[in-house]
């Protein structure tokens, strides 16, 4: 018989953790698992790209509102209760063999009651964004709700250390990192970078930084255009994309316009379907503070882009300095320009470079090995 899994997210934006979630709905087999996707959402926005998607796929969708009202002169003071109650009877009628929950808030409302239910759960922890007192007292309550998980997927080592930390016992935590697809169309791969190029009003001699991601201070958008200054500077024919929103996109722009990079710098702004527009790019940047298994350094990875990331988190799991990317340390804008120029200066090694990562993706990062590593998991602590 069928597996009932019941897959409990909240898709606040479709960023790597959304992504990620997606591609193993979509190759999960269905034949041994009957997934159930059940998702906190606002009901007075419209329905979320996730949302959409998963309509595409055919998948029968529990949603549940974690407010009534928008305004914050009328605050919702019972929605926590109403979460409880709602996803405790959503759990109680449904008959799960599993609740696999992704993320603190759904964490938080979900494992209590699998609890309560005598029903096994196993979370995916993305990794913690310390951003504002509200999320930090988040992360802390998840950190003790994770205890009660029977198991936990961290996305990265680094996240496996952090749990370990918060007191969760090594063995009920598996690091399994993120997976991308791999097949790639080198036509179709031709053709985004000629377009979206052009869109931009970017030339072949022009060099590309491109950046994925959201717009916050954790992610360090702000040393990548310090790095861009000092290429500028150098002489070097730089145009730097960003792709990404985020509470520090009014920032980033004011420091574009204090260095007098306004036409070096575009801001696409949030996309969704970010693999189009990563063959503009010459070289990806990750200049990130602290990270898990980013899901848009696979993508370029696979997409045949060279690297310049910043070593954190799970990114020294993914990339050989040296071998098939450059790694730097986090806020060091210097180091981050002396990688982009070592790569703008030899494009033999940009090509050994790609296609080393392009073999790595293809073994190591393949999302049909990934979901079926996960489908173990599911078959273990369900049976």
């Amino acid at each position: 018989m069928k597996k009932k899994i019941a897959y409990i997210v909240t898709p606040v934006e479709f960023g790597g953790a959304e992504r990620v979630s997606l591609n193993f709905l979509k190759n999960v087999d269905r034949n041994k698992f009957q997934i159930y996707p059940i998702i906190f959402f606002r009901p007075w926005e419209a329905d979320s790209i996730f949302l959409k998607e998963l309509k595409k796929e055919d998948f029968s969708v529990y949603k549940i509102p974690v407010s009534v009202r928008a305004s914050l002169e009328e605050r919702d003071r019972f929605w926590l209760v109403r979460c409880f109650k709602m996803i405790f009877l959503t759990l109680l009628k449904g008959r799960f063999d599993l609740i696999h929950t992704h993320g603190y808030f759904a964490d938080i409302i979900a494992i209590p009651v699998a609890k309560l239910l005598g029903i096994p759960v196993i979370s995916t922890c993305h990794g913690f964004i310390e951003d504002g007192r509200k999320l930090k007292r988040s992360n802390r309550i998840d950190r003790m709700i994770l205890k009660f998980s029977n198991r936990v997927i961290a996305v990265s080592q680094g996240i496996k250390q952090e749990l370990l930390k918060s007191g969760l016992r090594e063995p009920r935590i598996d690091v399994v990192l993120n997976a991308v697809q791999t097949e790639m169309d080198n036509e179709i791969l031709k053709q985004d970078r000629y377009t979206r190029r052009r869109a931009l009003d970017v030339s072949e001699s022009d060099f590309v930084l491109g950046y994925i991601g959201r717009l916050s201070k954790e992610k360090g958008v702000s040393y990548l255009l310090d790095a861009a200054e000092i290429l500028f500077q150098q002489g070097i024919p730089i145009k730097v994309l960003i792709i990404g929103d985020g509470p520090a996109k009014k920032d980033s722009e004011l420091i574009v316009r204090q260095k007098g990079l306004e036409n070096k710098v575009f801001f696409a702004g949030f996309q969704t379907y970010v693999k189009a527009w990563i063959p503009a790019m010459d070289v990806f940047l990750l200049p990130s503070l602290t990270e898990g298994t980013p899901m848009a350094l696979l993508e370029a990875m696979a997409c045949r882009i060279p690297i310049v990331a910043s070593s954190v988190g799970g990114v020294p799991q993914i990339i050989e300095s040296g071998k098939d990317g450059i790694l730097v340390a986090p806020g060091n804008p210097e180091e981050l320009a002396a990688g982009v120029m070592a790569l703008y200066n030899n494009n033999s090694q940009r090509e050994q470079f790609v296609e080393a990562a392009r073999k790595k993706i293809i073994s190591n990062f393949n999302i049909k090995k990934w979901t079926k590593t996960i489908e173990s998991k599911y078959a273990e602590i369900a049976g």
